[in-house]
């Protein structure tokens, strides 16, 4: 009996050291990959984390690692089956749920993704990251108060989850609601003060609301907590912008593309500045280079519509209003706006009424509100009964503004 107790704790002394010996190389490999990326070689850190992954198929950082490498080399949907495999091995992995995200983003979602994460929900009710995955393609649709909804319901069960946090206070954001997303952003830093996407955000949203002191700090705080932060540049240049310190705007967007040569956020709005400065050919370069590297941005588009619109070039604007609705982005509400315009200066008032009923049906599904426009649908049905021309004068008349993002 003694003899046999002894081999069995030799036998288990040899399972935790080999346990340990596997843990500690696949360490040793997920560091030198780590070193690779950080050099930029992304193809021999491939090498090191599938050296990783097939010595052990259960380490999530393995997947993570990995699918970050893949979407630096836009293998997008090889990313995006490292990053689901991430968050099945570690289904609370918050940063693989955050890529797997942004590489849907980028990719879009296949059509069945929609259903997985129906039934995800519908199998494990009291997981806040199903909600979270739903709320993130609503958003991707711009279905934002879907996504709110989702964002909510995932609170209820996490609330202290800086990350669900974030999300709704995007959310908020981009419909507009800059002090509830002020508030949202606010909860969320408290509970993770190095968040720095929350404090960018927050940053954002004290901007829109004109809280220039209060916004400065927040840019002030992103930048401490991650110096490379390159769009809080182009807040900073926003707001010179908004002083009309075109010089200086200029030399924040160019800040921010010393960090970061591909943040086209900075060269849109150094775009906006040039053409505020009515430098319309540099404008329309800038917008044309974006376009290379984002054929579907589509604001960059239609302000080369709005460009030539302003400059009288109109069958050149309503080309690239053409080419926002019908090929780029369907739902932009703005290019029928000022497609409409350009329709009733045309004596086109079938087309014009068409485009502005368009921009208010999109801008109230999209918001759920009435879109604030010059005429309500009712209004403008009214004119077109009476064939009013005054529509052709007062558009003709409206300022054409550069969309900002």
């Amino acid at each position: 009996m003694g003899m046999y107790k002894y081999f069995s704790l030799v036998f288990v002394s040899m399972v935790a050291f080999c346990m340990f010996v596997s843990c500690d190389k696949a360490k040793k490999h997920i560091d030198v990959a780590e070193g690779f990326v950080k050099e930029k070689k992304l193809d021999e850190a491939l090498v090191e984390y599938t050296k990783v992954i097939e010595a052990d198929p259960n380490l999530a950082e393995a997947y993570y690692g990995r699918g970050k490498v893949y979407f630096e080399l836009e293998r997008l949907e090889d990313a995006a089956a490292d990053f689901r495999k991430a968050i099945d091995v570690k289904s609370n992995y918050i940063d693989a749920h955050k890529k797997l995200a942004e590489t849907f983003m980028k990719i879009g979602a296949p059509d069945d993704e929609f259903q997985k994460r129906f039934k995800a929900i519908q199998n494990d009710p009291d997981n806040a990251m199903g909600y979270v995955d739903l709320g993130v393609f609503y958003h991707k649709l711009e279905k934002d108060i879907d996504a709110i909804e989702q964002y909510k319901q995932a609170l209820e069960l996490d609330p202290n989850n800086s990350f669900i946090l974030y999300n709704l206070g995007v959310g908020y954001l981009d419909m507009g609601l800059y002090e509830d997303a002020e508030t949202i952003f606010k909860q969320a830093i408290e509970i993770n003060p190095t968040h720095d996407n929350a404090h960018y955000n927050l940053a954002v949203a004290l901007h829109k609301r004109g809280k220039i002191d209060e916004c400065i700090k927040e840019l002030n705080k992103t930048l401490e907590v991650n110096p490379k932060y390159s769009n809080s540049y182009v807040i900073f240049g926003l707001i010179k912008l908004r002083e009309k310190k075109f010089d200086e705007a200029i030399a924040q967007y160019n800040k921010a593309m010393e960090i970061d040569p591909d943040n086209l956020e900075a060269r849109y709005q150094r775009a906006i500045v040039f053409a505020l400065q009515e430098r319309y050919d540099d404008a329309l370069a800038e917008n044309m280079k974006i376009l290379e590297k984002n054929p579907k941005h589509a604001s960059a588009a239609y302000n080369i519509g709005v460009i030539y619109h302003r400059t009288d070039r109109l069958d050149k604007a309503m080309e690239w209003y053409d080419k926002v609705a019908k090929k780029i982005d369907p739902l932009y509400e703005d290019a029928y706006y000022t497609r409409g315009q350009l329709y009733s200066m045309k004596g086109d008032h079938s087309k014009a009424y068409s485009d502005y009923l368009t921009y208010a049906m999109i801008t109230k599904w999209r918001t759920g509100k009435d879109p604030a426009v010059v005429y309500n649908p009712d209004e403008i049905k009214e004119m077109f009964l009476h064939s009013v021309p005054a529509l052709k004068d007062q558009a003709k008349d409206q300022e054409l503004e550069l969309k900002t993002n």
